[in-house]
Order: C-alpha cells, then sequence, then structure tokens
C-alpha cells in the first residue's frame, strides 16, 4: 500500500492552513509581555536539526529516546491495534485510507516502527 506523505508547511488551498513564518513570528511577538513566542521551526536550520539529533539519540544522558525506541520496538503491533483495531485487521475508515498526523516527529525512527506496524 503507497503512503502519501503530506507537509502541511507547503500546502495552500485545500482546507489545511499554510504556515506563514512572518505570521507566526509577528503574532508571537504581538501577544503581552512574558506571554511572547517565537516558531520552532525559526531556531533549527540543517546543523541545528542534526545536533539535536546527536543528542536526543546518541548522549546516553538522553534516556527519552531510547526508552521510547525500546518500547516501540517491543509493542509497536499492540499500540497500534489498541489505538486502531481495525487496522491490526487490515480494515480501514469509509474512505478506504488511513489517516496517521505526526505533529512533531523529530528523529522519525519512532514514528517509522509505528507505520511499519499500522500498514
Amino acid at each position: 500500500m503507497p503512503v502519501e506523505i503530506l507537509d502541511l508547511h507547503s500546502l495552500s488551498n485545500e482546507g489545511i492552513p499554510n504556515f506563514d513564518m512572518s505570521k507566526e513570528i509577528l503574532d508571537g511577538l504581538s501577544r503581552p509581555e512574558g506571554q511572547k513566542t517565537l516558531p520552532t521551526m525559526l531556531l533549527y536550520d540543517e546543523r541545528g536539526l542534526r545536533l539535536y539529533d546527536d543528542i536526543t539519540t546518541a548522549a546516553p544522558e538522553y534516556y527519552l529516546f531510547g526508552a521510547e525506541e525500546e518500547i516501540l520496538k517491543n509493542h509497536a503491533d499492540e499500540i497500534v491495534s489498541t489505538m486502531h483495531p481495525q487496522a491490526s485487521q487490515g480494515g480501514s475508515d469509509a474512505t478506504g485510507q488511513e489517516v496517521v498526523l505526526e505533529l512533531g516527529a523529530g528523529y522519525v525512527v519512532c514514528l517509522v516502527l509505528l507505520l511499519r506496524s499500522l500498514y
């Protein structure tokens, strides 16, 4: 089954909001004092993302990634069948499609483990 990956930041006029970096910056900086924000994407270039991956996947002090990866390696099928019983039986929704929405995969290894169990 082919998997279609949609980049929500590059879509427009399809019912999905297009990410507008300048609007996000202005909105975040227009908030009251103490509540100002900047979009996280502004802070990470390619080098920054690779550094983040190195810290979260290779540094033994950052145990969360290793623990999450281990749980998914051992229990992805069980997690998927609990989340979505039809998927474990080869089923789908009324349109015949499965939808997975990932809101911040970071290092996508853990998402891949779930997708393998789902599909």
